[in-house]
């Protein structure tokens, strides 16, 4: 059997070495690295399902009833990013504010016409 002798660093010239026991400590990834590759994968690998259409007068019902339960709903528009993926749905209170064009989430303006799909949350 062989035996093994201990490895030690002696410092020569103007070299000297880490003061802690890991050598190359940097060479290890940092915990934010790792969560950031981690997210960023599973944003490049979210699907989000595709909810039907509805049509404008159902909208309207399901948008009647959020505001007078005051409930939160979820609105998933049809627009698409550059994968060609449906974004995120919008999710808030409706407080009944709206006009011929938008309507009105929170702060968020949404197009009437770029609604595909209302869904009450709780």
């Amino acid at each position: 059997m062989r035996k093994r002798t201990k490895k030690e660093f002696t410092d020569y010239n103007d070299y000297h070495d880490r003061p802690f026991g890991l050598k190359w400590g940097t060479a290890f990834a940092l915990d934010e690295l790792t969560q950031s590759i981690a997210q960023n994968k599973h944003l490049a690998t979210k699907v989000v399902k595709e909810l039907p259409q509805q049509s404008r007068f159902e909208i309207d019902e399901l948008l009647q009833l959020a505001f007078l339960k005051s409930k939160t709903i979820s609105i998933q528009m049809n627009d698409r990013d550059e994968n060609g993926n449906l974004m995120d749905s919008i999710t808030g209170k409706f407080e009944g504010l709206a006009d011929e064009t938008y309507l009105y989430i929170d702060t968020i303006a949404i197009e009437w016409d770029s609604i595909r799909n209302v869904s009450i949350i709780r």
